[in-house]
């Protein structure tokens, strides 16, 4: 499903680029900076949900770790737009712990429902899995039925979650 160049998954339709410390600053600055980095335009609903100042600060921070290196942030790029558009995030919560890792993605508005979500977090699974993650985990809340949705055709599992609203799903390598 994935091709992996460097720091650079490929699927059919998207360029994931895992985010280094220079791409979060140049975003953080503003969009200009980040488009000629990525090669690709900026939609006019970027950012999607979750990805904000704080965030991405946060990624920052963990990016100054080099063992961090792509289990943070990854900026999700169509390539068969023309030109090329920033169409999402996706990436891991961190460095697997005891082998399981945990995911999270999100497409802007404007280019959700075309399983683009589903094409980022599948090679996602596929690099974890690479990279010696034996559990992939996910969450969402119960009236994101989208998101639901996305986990489902990966065939993730929902288990019980200790956090109310929150539904925790799992996916164990086959």
């Amino acid at each position: 499903m994935s091709g992996n160049l460097g720091d650079i998954l490929v699927t059919p339709r998207l360029r994931l680029l895992a985010a280094t410390p220079a791409m979060i600053d140049a975003e953080l600055e503003g969009p200009g900076r980040l488009e000629l980095i990525l090669e690709a335009v900026i939609p006019p609903d970027w950012p999607p949900e979750h990805h904000d100042r704080e965030t991405l600060e946060f990624w920052r921070e963990r990016l100054a770790e080099p063992a961090a290196a792509g289990w943070w942030l990854h900026y999700a790029v169509l390539t068969e737009s023309e030109p090329d558009t920033l169409v999402g995030s996706v990436g891991y919560k961190g460095p697997p712990e005891d082998g399981v890792v945990e995911i999270g993605y999100s497409v802007v508005p404007s280019w959700q429902r075309r399983g683009l979500a589903t094409e980022a977090t599948g090679a996602l699974i596929e690099e974890a899995w690479a990279r010696g993650a034996n559990v992939v985990v996910a969450h969402t809340l119960e009236h994101l039925t989208p998101s639901i949705a996305v986990l489902r055709k990966l065939g993730f599992e929902p288990i019980e979650s200790s956090q109310r609203n929150e539904l925790e799903f799992t996916l164990r390598r086959g």
